[in-house]
């Protein structure tokens, strides 16, 4: 009887158990739903006072803040310089519109400290915003010092916001006297490590170091949430995922408002999900009213100031070319320094320069357009010595190996090597050498002069301040103007480089070429240079792939020695190595889209071979066919180890995928690596790895070409080979032997060429390497000679020609010399031992025993070199050098003496040949 009830209870308990259970894991499921929160943040970064387009910004952060239930706008620094309406009111236009558009944080960027200290005392208290700056102390200054962090309240969700400014700023050092900034950005993100992450459900780092140095503040700290960036104007379209932490950055000038959206689990204390993208400013057409009054408002205030027409240009005052030589406005901007400072020379970088100025009314708008940071002009009487120094350092610091330094006054030549290493500075001032030991006044900026970027213009200071650069150049185009002058301005050859190619290679030897590794084709095949350069990074990362962008690989090593200090100066931008794991899939997506992007091939590579293929009846490429090294397809769902460098994955369109490796150093040093561990010479035969359909690998991998191909396409730069057939003398050609000019050339496909019309005309310009080494008059064994010659293709001579050629080389007709006399070029520095042969000045010596430091060709009393007889051309071959009783000979060594050819039998100084002493240690050639 109690059986049946007492199974009817166990039955009610068991489904009651089982609908608790349910009903609980429903509720729990539920509570984790719940506990996902959306925070949605937009950011800005580099405005430089482009703030006409913010009442559309303002609208734009009004209508996210309103459908989002939690939300922050910060913006990423360098609000300031760039638009004279806020430059000439010290930058409170743009406090204003900010206070206005509710923004929630500012970290401070290096530009804010343009208008000096006392401005950004005033804009911080103007400010209803926190300015953030973790690793500054404004120290003995008078300005407040900003706060490292700050915990916002986004509607129940804190957000903790660290800032982190360049160290040092890039400012006139005179706007930072006193206070102190700290450039270890890890260690300062770890200071605050557990403040942060006490206080904050979500962490953000608020940076305005640059998007390479986010890269590696990603590597090393790990807590961070975002990290949003500025200062490098980097346009990130997505996340740039480092380490596991998105990267963002919105490019510059207010171009785009960059968006993010996070998600927070409550329940877990972590950020699960992050995304984000850009909004451009353009597309934008709601306007904030209230902050549209405002720019209006100081528009309007500024227009009859800044619309004062100061001047008329009819050729308009360009800044390009000012890393190659003296650009129009650079010479107009130094003239106006000089001028207003009564100087003999003036100085002022390309960086300060910071946009041209069209044809037509020149305005003062457009002259604090061009300037806008408020630099003042210094003078400083300098040596001609210290102003070398100044340019010697210019062009090489941080092996940039360009120029940095307008002109006025003077004019400067940089002489470098093959690898565009600086050999020599030309000084001279109206043709003439300037004097080392006289004495100069120099006008210069303040933000040079006062040693901002690494600047020491040494001497004495005679003034720290005249006035500022815009007004000097407001009054310097006013005086023209009343002169009845234009402000007409072209390039004036104050300043030239100038490539010098039989100067030395720097650094140590590491390694050979017999081919030459060249870049020249990098568009239509695979080349050398690309493929010495991803062979070294997949053997440094032990990766299945590597790959490597197009301007990531420029230049050339030309057969010989190759040398650390070459391998270095190829990579300007000194990029790092980075590997990652992706799928066959986006590997092949990245070869396409760049390929199409660049209408050519882009990528280069090692571990893979692949063929673009070109669209039918369109331009582009419908697809690229990847091999791996065995001979397989790549496989799109495989997943892949790949390198390739920094600057490529910090790049959506290059990105494939998280970092997986730890620091792994700069590409060139893994080149270095690479290149000392190779016991061959290092040869490439192009276009074995990558090709396009249907297109023919072009045969010379220095990317000549023909004299022929010049006159048909005369425009660009190029490299043409040809014979040189003669000159130009009072406009008549002179073929063969003659009266030639010095200034020019007549180069030809054929050294028996006579059809002028199949000739290109080179000019050689006064004082440089290419005149100096091939002019027919000093030169008239040229006559006839082979030689690649580098130029600018356009018109001379009234017919298609080069004009201002940088670069020469002779070309070598004979065939390939034997191995044995291939060798590396001799180095001082460099330990020899007996049978070491080496290089020197055309021809091969041997070394008879241990020697360092000793000449080849005036090798001490030892004598320890001598020629290689086998290497000797064969009309040397016959003739030996002439005897003299004063060097050391030993067996085997050959000698002219009297008309005869002897043989040393051993060890012999001060024999006679014809009388050899009781010994008898030589004995006479048989002819």
């Amino acid at each position: 009887m109690n059986k049946p009830k007492e199974t009817s209870l166990h039955l009610t308990a068991f489904l009651s158990m089982i609908l608790i259970l349910f009903t609980t894991g429903f509720a729990q499921e539920a509570h984790a739903e719940t506990d996902e929160t959306t925070l949605n943040i937009l950011h800005t970064n580099d405005i430089h006072a482009a703030f006409d387009d913010f009442g559309k910004v303002s609208a734009y952060i009004t209508e996210v803040r309103e459908t989002s239930e939690h939300f922050l706008y910060m913006d990423a620094g360098d609000f300031a310089s760039g638009n004279p309406v806020v430059d000439l009111n010290y930058g409170k236009p743009m406090i204003d519109v900010f206070n206005l558009a509710g923004i929630d944080a500012f970290t401070i960027g290096n530009h804010e400290f343009d208008y000096g200290q006392d401005y950004l005392q005033e804009n911080m208290e103007s400010s209803e915003f926190p300015w953030l700056g973790a690793n500054m102390s404004t120290g003995s200054s008078e300005v407040t010092e900003p706060d490292p962090y700050v915990i916002l309240d986004a509607n129940g969700l804190s957000v903790g916001v660290l800032g982190i400014t360049q160290a040092p700023p890039a400012t006139a050092p005179g706007n930072t006297v006193g206070m102190e900034f700290d450039a270890d950005y890890v260690s300062t993100a770890l200071e605050y490590q557990d403040e942060l992450e006490e206080q904050a459900d979500v962490i953000v780092a608020l940076t305005h170091i640059g998007h390479g140095p986010d890269q590696r503040l990603a590597e090393e700290v790990e807590y961070f949430d975002v990290i949003i960036g500025g200062h490098s104007h980097t346009t990130l379209s997505e996340p740039a995922v480092v380490n596991g932490t998105p990267i963002v950055q919105a490019g510059s000038s207010l171009d785009n408002v960059g968006e993010l959206e996070l998600t927070y689990n409550a329940g877990t204390d972590e950020v699960t999900s992050v995304s984000g993208g850009l909004q451009p400013v353009s597309a934008l057409e709601d306007v904030d009213e209230d902050v549209q009054a405002v720019i209006d408002g100081y528009n309007e205030e500024m227009d009859e100031l800044l619309g004062e027409v100061i001047g008329y240009s009819t050729t308009g005052l360009s800044r390009d070319g000012r890393y190659n030589g003296d650009a129009p406005l650079g010479n107009f901007w130094t003239d106006a320094m000089r001028d207003f400072g009564e100087a003999d020379v003036a100085f002022t970088n390309n960086g300060g320069i910071r946009d041209s100025i069209p044809a037509g009314d020149v305005t003062l708008n457009e002259i604090y357009q061009i300037e806008p940071f408020a630099n003042e002009i210094m003078l400083i009487e300098m040596t001609g010595e210290a102003i070398a120094d100044v340019l010697d350092y210019s062009y090489s610091r941080n092996n940039r190996n360009q120029i940095d330094l307008q002109v006025s006054g003077m004019e400067y030549e940089i002489v470098t090597g093959m690898t565009g290493s600086l050999q020599e500075v030309k000084l001279t001032q109206d043709g003439e050498a300037l004097d080392p030991d006289g004495l100069y006044t120099v006008a210069v900026a303040d933000y040079i002069g006062t040693g901002g970027s690494g600047y020491n213009f040494e001497g004495t200071v005679v003034s720290e301040t005249i006035g500022l650069m815009t007004e000097a150049m407001t009054q310097y185009a006013q005086k023209l103007t009343e002169e009845g002058k234009d402000l007409d301005y072209t390039s004036e050859n104050r300043i030239q480089v100038t490539v010098d190619p039989s100067g030395p290679l720097p650094g140590e030897t590491i390694g050979s070429t017999e081919t030459g590794l060249y870049s020249a084709n990098k568009h239509a095949h695979d080349v050398g240079l690309g493929n010495l350069y991803t062979d070294s990074i997949r053997a440094k990362t032990e990766s299945d792939i590597a790959i490597l962008n197009g301007s990531s690989i420029t230049g050339q090593i030309p057969p010989g020695p190759i040398t650390d200090e070459q391998i270095e100066s190829l990579d300007s931008f000194g990029n790092t190595i980075v590997q990652v794991e992706t799928t066959g899939e986006r590997l092949r997506d990245v070869i396409l889209e760049q390929a199409n992007y660049h209408n050519g091939v882009d990528v280069q590579a090692s571990g893979i071979t692949y063929t673009l293929i070109p669209h039918e009846g369109s331009g582009g490429f419908s697809e690229a066919e990847i091999l791996l090294e065995n001979g397989e397809p790549l496989d799109p769902e495989t997943s892949y180890t790949v390198s390739y460098n920094d600057y490529m994955h910090g790049n959506s369109f290059y990105h494939l995928g998280d970092a997986t490796g730890d620091e792994l150093g700069p590409v060139w040093q893994s080149v270095v690596d690479y290149v000392q561990t190779q016991e061959e010479p290092i040869n490439y035969s192009n276009g074995s790895r990558i090709t396009i359909d249907g297109q023919e690998v072009d045969p010379d991998p220095t990317g000549r070409i023909s004299v022929a191909e010049a006159i048909a396409n005369n425009s660009g730069s190029a490299t043409v080979s040809g014979y040189i057939v003669g000159s130009i003398n009072n406009n008549q050609p002179v073929l063969g032997e003659g009266s030639h000019a010095p200034s020019n050339l007549l180069l030809a496909d054929s050294p028996e060429e006579t059809d002028r019309e199949n000739m290109l005309p080179i000019q050689l310009v006064n004082n440089t390497p290419v005149r100096n080494g091939l002019n027919l008059v000093q030169h008239p064994e040229n006559l006839g000679e082979h030689v690649a010659i580098t130029g600018s293709l356009e018109t001379y001579f009234s017919t298609p020609g080069i004009r201002s050629p940088t670069a020469y080389e002779f070309i070598d007709d004979s065939e390939e010399p034997d191995e044995a006399c291939v060798h590396g070029a001799w180095s001082s520095s460099e330990v020899y031992v007996g049978g070491d042969r080496v290089k020197h000045e055309g021809q091969t010596f041997e070394a008879k025993w241990w020697t360092q430091g000793e000449n080849p060709n005036d090798s001490s009393r030892w004598d320890v070199w001598k020629l290689a007889e086998d290497c000797l051309d064969e009309e040397e071959g016959d003739s030996y050098p002439t005897w003299s009783s004063s060097d050391i000979y030993v067996a085997g060594d050959r000698v002219e003496h009297e008309g005869h050819s002897f043989e040393a039998k051993w060890w012999t100084q001060g024999d006679d040949p014809n009388d050899s002493g009781q010994w008898d240690v030589w004995k006479q050639i048989e002819e």
